[in-house]
């Protein structure tokens, strides 16, 4: 299936570029898809002041300019922290059709990366790392939405990876400041600070408050307080603009559970708000309560599931998620992988989760759009809800072994 999957992917790839390389789109979608948002970024970056890279007049126009291809009425706003943006300027050299194909080659080489720091540091055991290496690439988050689909999530994912890799190598202030570089996506970095924050982590606070001071330094020289002030400005504009309900096909590509609610009840702001955040409070605390409890001296195998729930959280408990930031998962499964072993009463469950996973992406936003329920979401909290069990299940084993140890001498 991987395979096959894999395939599909590359010959929908390689038609994309050849329609896009004759100006024309494939399926109503134009070359690249939001990539020409980042590559405008870079083309501002490059021609123009840098502060004006979040001047949405200009950018909209340069996007327009860049793919005539794209719909009229579409705008792709840049609201990413300024210093991600001097990651496009050496693409923007290229002309677009070049840029795109230069990025799917670097998205694909950072993501091979990844998956090899992430299968040692997650003790991912030998002989599934073929399996586990197919089933990354071919997911549904990653080959469509994030690859094809020319987005920056995969730079998220890396520095996750690079976090698991500090980590298991007991460097933790190194591991904090890796997890910084995913800053520039504030919404996916709060919820492990806070749980880093009940967890009692400070060596890798202190290494994430010090990538954080280095980022923000470094995006204050790039475009000055007067682009710093204009990134909060498009924050919030983009937090408004997505904070409330919207089309069925728009809220369809979105898992996070403020947008589940306003897809399943449709014109009623004010009880998905409530719904939204009674679960997202409880799913806090629950997951607060076992950081709390956990401590710097927990075993591997129950942080790296408490680490998955927490990264199944992350995805779930947030106002806007779209799918292609579902990618971070792939990181979660491996966790488990590795925190399981060989150890057969829990692998027949982590199985039907993996399949459930794996399968409920390729369906779940056409069901989604039409019966206006989103079945990743669900799926995705049931695992998150399940590897957080599973580390309550780990602690009890490890606080009976002592137990057990005298029982038998």
């Amino acid at each position: 299936m991987s395979l096959m999957a894999l395939v599909v992917a590359i010959i929908i790839c390689g038609l994309s570029l050849f329609r896009g390389f004759h100006g024309q789109t494939l399926m109503g979608r134009p070359l690249g898809g939001d990539f020409v948002e980042f590559y405008t970024i870079g083309k501002i970056l490059n021609n123009y002041e840098a502060f004006r890279i979040y001047d949405l007049q200009l950018a909209v126009g340069l996007e327009h300019a860049t793919l005539p291809t794209m719909p009229e009425t579409e705008m792709l706003v840049f609201g990413h922290a300024p210093y991600i943006a001097c990651l496009f300027r050496p693409f923007a050299e290229l002309p677009y059709a070049w840029a795109y194909i230069a990025w799917l080659a670097f998205s694909a080489s950072l993501y091979l990366l990844s998956l090899f720091l992430l299968f040692g540091s997650g003790n991912l055991p030998r002989e599934y790392r073929k399996t586990g290496l197919l089933l990354a690439l071919s997911s549904v988050p990653f080959i469509l939405e994030t690859w094809i689909g020319g987005q920056l999530s995969v730079v998220v994912f890396f520095a996750w990876a690079l976090f698991f890799y500090f980590r298991h190598k007991n460097q933790l202030f190194l591991a904090g400041m890796a997890l910084s570089l995913g800053l520039f996506k504030p919404t996916l970095v709060a919820l492990p600070v806070a749980m880093l924050l009940c967890g009692r982590r400070w060596r890798m606070l202190g290494g994430l408050a010090t990538g954080a001071l280095a980022f923000a330094l470094a995006s204050i020289k790039m475009v000055g307080l007067r682009g710093c002030r204009a990134w909060i400005d498009t924050l919030l504009f983009n937090a408004r603009t997505v904070a409330g309900p919207g089309e069925a096909f728009r809220l369809a590509k979105r898992v996070d559970i403020v947008s589940f609610f306003h897809l399943l009840i449709r014109d009623a702001p004010v009880l998905t708000g409530i719904l939204s955040s009674v679960i997202a409070v409880a799913a806090f605390a629950t997951l607060a309560a076992a950081w709390f409890r956990s401590s710097a001296r927990a075993s591997r195998s129950e942080e790296d599931l408490l680490w998955a729930a927490t990264l199944c959280f992350i995805l779930v408990v947030n106002s806007y998620v779209p799918m292609y930031d579902s990618i971070l998962v792939v990181s979660g499964v491996v966790l488990v992988a590795g925190a399981l072993g060989n150890r057969n009463d829990d692998r027949e469950a982590f199985h039907v989760w993996l399949l459930a996973l794996y399968l409920v992406p390729w369906i779940t936003q056409s069901f989604a759009e039409f019966l206006h329920f989103q079945l990743f979401t669900i799926v995705l909290a049931g695992f998150g809800a399940w590897a957080l069990r599973m580390t309550y299940k780990h602690h009890e084993i490890l606080q009976a072994r002592p137990a057990q140890v005298l029982t038998i001498q």
